[in-house]
């Protein structure tokens, strides 16, 4: 019997680590609206130098199977080439 595909939502912050930017803590979250508004929190807030809010659909999580993340707002700095992957 197939997979259901589930829709996963998340966070990956970024912050500063020896003066270079580096990941930082990812954040689990229920759908885009709560996505972004955490990520802009955690920049706005200070907790985060960068945050990234992204989704993507997991078709085996015990083997990590599905889509690429696609990245759906960017807040504060990030790696480069991380705004070329926003789908508009």
């Amino acid at each position: 019997m197939p997979l259901k595909p589930i829709v996963a939502y998340g966070v990956q912050l970024f912050v500063l680590l020896k003066g270079k930017l580096a990941q930082g803590r990812y954040i689990e979250c229920n759908g885009v609206s709560d996505a972004c508004k955490i990520a802009e929190e955690k920049v706005r807030t200070g907790r985060a130098v960068g945050a990234a809010a992204f989704t993507r659909t997991v078709v085996d999580p015990d083997f990590d199977d599905g889509s690429d993340p696609i990245t759906l707002a960017i807040f504060g700095k990030v790696p480069p080439g991380l705004a070329d992957q926003l789908p508009f």
